[in-house]
Order: C-alpha cells, then structure tokens, then sequence
C-alpha cells in the first residue's frame, strides 16, 4: 500500500539511438532528485477550534497535493484531515457536520490505492450501561470513493490498530483480541491468528504488511497486568496458513527485543523492516538490529531500501541512505510524539502531536 517510485532504464541500440536521441533533444530533463538530509521543512499545527485533543497519528497520501492525517478529538471533530498543496481542512465525517459517519469514533490507521480509493480503521466508542469500565469499542472501518466516506459494517468487537493490503480486494485489517479481517473486493470475512492468551492478559496486533509474493505479516503482543509482563508475537501467513515464527518477553527482570514490535514495512524489493526499540531487517530466518536508539519508534516508510524514514518518541525523525541513519535534531522536543510518516520520495510529511494539554498535531513537510 505504501507509494513508490522505480526508475526504468531503456536500453536502445542500432538505428534507435540517434533517433531517440533526436526526439529526446528538446524534452525537459527531470532534475536529480534532492537529498532527503537537505529537505527545506515547515511545520503546520493542527487545533479543532474548542478541542483540548486533536491527535493526529497516521498518515496516508496519493500524491503530496493529497494527503490525509488520521487520529483522535475529544469533540468528535477534527478526526481526519486533508492536505491539497497549500492548505489543510477538517474533513467532515460525522453526520453532525454532514458526513455518513454516526456517533463517537476514534481512527487510527489510513491507507489506500489512489485518490479515489481510500481506507482508514478504528474504533466506534459507547457508553457501557453498567461500568466499569465506562466506554466500549467496536471496530470500525471507513472508505472514501473520491466523492464522500461511508462506513463499512462489520458487527464485530474492538479497536482496528492496523490496515494493509495489495489492492482494494485484497486488504487485512486487525487490531484487539485477536480481531482481524480479511477483505476479497466483496466481503470482510473474519479470520484469527495462532495464540493462545493466559488469563489475566489481552492480545493485540499492532502492525501488518505484506509483500507481493503473497506472504502476510503480523507483529502483535499480550500484555498480562497480573505479571507485570508483555509476550511479543511476529506471525506469517504462508499458503494460506498462519505460523506464529517467533516471540519474546519483556518484564522487569528480562529486557529483550528481537524485532521492533510497534510498526513493520516492506520495501519495494520486497525487504521486510520493522521499528519499535531499534530498527530491525527480516532476512527470510531471523531479524537482525540495524540500528539502536534509545526512543520507542512508531513507524517506519520509505520509497526504497535506500530512503527510509522512521519517527517516534520526543520527536525523532531518522533517515536512512544506504550507507548510515541520521536524526534531523531540529525536530528533538521531549514534547512531541510523532506517530506517521509518508514520503513518494520528492518530499516527506511527519504528523504526531504535542504531549501537553492542549494536545495539538504537529505536521513537519520536508522538500
């Protein structure tokens, strides 16, 4: 789902070459594309008028005269946003304002395939009749055919953190309990992964991708309260089965992180990345730590194995070359949470939002 560029070589050879050198004489030349580490950034703050949270947290874009943000407003308002090249505009959802969608929602995840094929998932929220705890969720997943949004039902419980997919009738989306779905173009159809939750805990996906072999992946973790530990999960669906690959604890006494369990991304060479606490490489058997630092890292994207972006905690935007990573440390701020990042290689947009109330998203667009 993540945009890419390729760059195609023509070979010409013979008689071609001096007349393709003739056609060619007079067209424009594309300029060498501009080095990421020497982007000119600006930063736009996102508030909805009367809000106390407008927490933007993924981000999505055909084009960077078209891109979304996604997240959550304590006003129902403000959810979604949209970027057309100079401005950005609160994109009216709820049925108060006009849009399809009914009640209190939270989004969390955006994706899509063109600017007229566009999912997000989240969450519904209800008041529980006898708490605690006060409020439940459903899933809730929503797509936008160019013209409006309208939600797609699914009747089933709890929050969607994650959506991926190869084309529009072939997308997975899941989120808590072990909630995930498969869409085949008609219908969403249920499915469930290989784990079993001891009790006291609760199990959750955190990110899926995929390449275009047809492998799928998923990275997920429970958490047990009771024991003061998390079990993390990174799962592979192969032949149409699911095999969990492998796992690890974390708890007080026993630090370890064989991958980064917050966000996976595979390149267009078909790589396989993840972040969480470090950057990690999948090389088909094992991960290997590509690099270490000490700030949880919420997602990772790029345009190839040799212009990747990751963004995290206290304001952290690395980039990586090819060859080493580097922090743009104008953007370190204890205050910042940085949770999206999008880029088609000409220009790169972070959102995230400011810890302190009134929480206000921060858009950093670098080109």
């Amino acid at each position: 789902m993540k945009t890419h560029c390729t760059l195609h070589r023509i070979l010409l050879s013979g008689a071609l070459l001096f007349s393709a050198f003739s056609s060619c004489k007079d067209s424009p030349v594309e300029p060498p594309r501009k080095d990421p580490r020497t982007y000119t950034w600006t930063i736009d703050t996102l508030a909805y008028p009367g809000s106390f949270q407008t927490n933007m947290q993924d981000i999505w874009g055909s084009s960077p005269t078209d891109v979304y943000v996604v997240g959550h407003n304590d006003r129902n308002r403000g959810l979604m946003w949209h970027f057309d090249g100079a401005k950005w505009t609160d994109v009216k959802l709820s049925t108060t304002q006009g849009g399809n969608v009914q009640g209190p929602i939270d989004l969390i995840a955006i994706s899509g395939f063109a600017s007229n094929d566009i999912w997000a998932v989240g969450k519904r929220l209800y008041d529980n009749p006898t708490p605690p705890p006060n409020f439940l969720d459903s899933s809730l997943i929503i797509r936008f055919d160019g013209r409006q949004w309208r939600e797609i039902t699914l009747h089933e419980a709890r929050s969607l953190n994650s959506i991926w997919g190869l084309s529009s009738s072939n997308l997975w989306s899941g989120g808590w309990t072990n909630k995930l779905f498969h869409y085949n173009g008609i219908v969403w159809q249920a499915d469930s992964l290989p784990v079993i939750v001891q009790s006291g805990g609760f199990f959750q996906i955190n990110a899926i991708e995929g390449n275009y072999t047809g492998e799928v992946f998923i990275a997920g973790n429970t958490h047990y309260n009771n024991l003061a530990k998390t079990v993390f999960y990174f799962f592979r669906k192969k032949m149409q089965t699911w095999t969990m690959v492998d796992s690890f604890v974390v708890q007080p006494s026993h630090i370890e992180n064989k991958w980064g369990y917050v966000d996976l991304w595979t390149s267009p060479s078909g790589e396989l990345y993840s972040c969480g606490r470090g950057i990690h490489k999948w090389n088909g058997t094992i991960w290997t730590q590509l690099f270490d630092h000490p700030n949880i890292l919420y997602r990772i994207a790029g345009t190839s194995d040799n212009n990747i972006f990751v963004v995290g905690h206290l304001g952290t935007v690395l980039h990586f070359n090819g060859r080493d990573w580097y922090q743009f440390k104008q953007f370190a701020n204890p205050d910042a949470v940085l949770g999206g990042v999008w880029t088609d290689g000409t220009e790169v947009f972070v959102v995230g939002f400011t810890a302190a109330y009134p929480q206000k998203t921060l858009i950093f667009h670098g080109k």
